[in-house]
């Protein structure tokens, strides 16, 4: 039965995204697959924004949408294969072993779809098969790419699931160089290694040389200003031994100038001990940060009180589709709330959140609401849910944080994992004062065991620095100050 690849880019991808280490991924790959004799043809299929290096090739196949039951219908009419092999098109990695597996299981099984859930992104494929694309009548409206449709109903289809150890997916990777960021430790680990590592390498090299994941800050935590007018029952500002002001524009230009040098995409985040939009100039900087290329997301933690009209005609606007506002607000009505919050401005901040809901557009999922996990909360959450899913606003349900002992802890369970693995935020943030301190963790919230201060120094050197109090956490070798092993925040991921 022919069996034929096709090698999927995405729409955002250019050469660039293509390449690894001055080899150009899917002419590499189908030379790597074809020698080892696992398909028949191997095939590119392009967006028609695309304007690289396989426009011209003579197997390249130009799309007009995305990978839809219309665009399976037409691969398999202009390939006449039997089965079709989807590969990400910028996985340098991939191992040919892995798909013969999967090309194995699909046939031995006669499956329709074959997929796997335990390789991450990168390292694995999803086969089809014409006996699946024949079954599924024409539809007169778009559909959602097909592997979703199969997953999203796998009942309804002969499905395989193929599985292959190690498993590494705790190290949230993925293995494609379409993210700027899995590119570098791609790099990283292929420079340890002396050349692309078969898969069941893979674990044992990180875990050998743990450094290969630090590649560069994913998560920016800027204080940008360190005032509020609440006194929350949960937060940690009323403990700080000295109250901290705003944040200048100038650092946090520089900052963001700093950021620049890791050539890293990177989230944003506006938190700290204050509210953010309390900063005269808040609206201007959140505009210096939409219009940075390498910041994927800026998010907003506030206490709603200071969302004007000026900040919600910035987060309404269509044109900044990466600026995420999170609102905390725990409590259902004015009592719950001002008992949660020392202050009895709960109309106001409902009102606000309110009202930029109204702004945005039905379909838009940039506004959340927050409510912390504690005894206090827990009797009102389902009215809690029930209201705003009604206003259509998602609700994030927020771990407590004490912040190693500093306030008292009110959850009322504990979903700490028994088996302590590397810390997330040492690995992937950076959480910087509003003087510019950059402190060793999030927790470390006074800045007692700083790193240093980003005013007049380098961020990147800064980084740097860090490097071995990441690898001895990697190792289970703990510090004093913070007390890192006393902490329960190490599973918690930001971005």
């Amino acid at each position: 039965m022919k069996t034929d690849i096709i090698f999927f880019v995405d729409n955002d991808l250019s050469d660039n995204d293509l390449t690894f280490d001055d080899i150009f991924i899917p002419l590499d790959l189908s030379g790597r697959l074809e020698s080892a004799r696992i398909i028949d043809s191997c095939w590119f299929s392009i967006p028609g924004t695309y304007s690289g290096r396989l426009t011209d090739h003579h197997k390249a196949l130009t799309r007009k949408d995305t990978d839809d039951v219309d665009f399976w219908k037409e691969i398999f009419a202009k390939t006449g294969a039997e089965h079709v092999v989807r590969i990400a098109a910028d996985s340098p990695f991939m191992d040919p072993s892995i798909v013969a597996e999967m090309l194995d299981l699909h046939r031995k099984y006669l499956a329709e779809f074959t997929y796997s859930d335990n390789l991450p992104a990168g390292l694995t494929c999803e086969i089809v098969s014409r006996s699946l694309i024949e079954a599924i009548p024409d539809m007169e409206k778009k559909t959602l790419p097909l592997s979703q449709v199969v997953r999203s109903n796998i009942n309804q289809f002969d499905v395989e699931l193929y599985y292959r150890d190690p498993d590494i997916r705790d190290k949230r990777l993925t293995f494609r160089c379409g993210d700027a960021r899995e590119k570098a430790v791609m790099l990283n680990i292929k420079n340890i290694a002396g050349g692309i590592p078969p898969y069941e390498d893979l674990r044992k090299i990180i875990d050998k040389t743990p450094s290969v994941l630090f590649a560069g800050p994913s998560y920016l935590e800027l204080e940008l200003s360190g005032r509020c007018d609440l006194k929350c029952l949960f937060c940690y500002r009323q403990t700080l031994q000295k109250p901290r002001g705003d944040m200048t524009v100038d650092l946090f230009k520089k900052i963001l100038a700093d950021m620049k040098e890791f050539h890293l995409p990177y989230s944003l985040c506006l938190g700290g001990s204050g509210e953010p939009l309390m900063h005269e100039k808040a609206v201007d900087m959140l505009g210096e940060a939409l219009r940075d290329p390498l910041i994927k997301q800026v998010i907003v933690e506030t206490n709603g009180l200071y969302m004007d009209g000026t900040y919600r005609g910035l987060a309404a606007n269509d044109k900044h589709k990466k600026l995420l506002t999170i609102v905390n607000i725990n409590g259902h009505d004015g009592e719950t709330y001002a008992g949660l919050h020392g202050e009895k401005t709960f109309d106001r901040v409902k009102e606000n959140i309110e009202a930029l809901r109204k702004e945005m557009k039905d379909d838009d999922k940039r506004l959340y609401v927050q409510i912390m996990k504690i005894n206090e909360t827990e009797a009102f959450l389902d009215s809690y849910y029930d209201y705003w899913e009604k206003k259509n606003i998602p609700i994030i349900l927020q771990k407590q944080n004490t912040w190693l002992g500093r306030i008292t802890d009110r959850r009322y369970s504990d979903l700490t994992p028994l088996e302590r693995t590397p810390c997330w935020h040492l690995q992937r943030d950076l959480f910087i004062l509003s003087d510019g301190t950059v402190s060793f963790c999030k927790q470390d919230v006074e800045g007692s065991s700083a790193r240093g201060n980003a005013s007049g120094e380098s961020l990147k050197d800064l980084w740097s620095g860090a490097r071995d109090s990441f690898e001895n956490n990697y190792s289970g070798k703990f510090p004093a100050r913070p007390d890192c092993a006393s902490c329960d925040e190490w599973y918690t991921f930001n971005f």
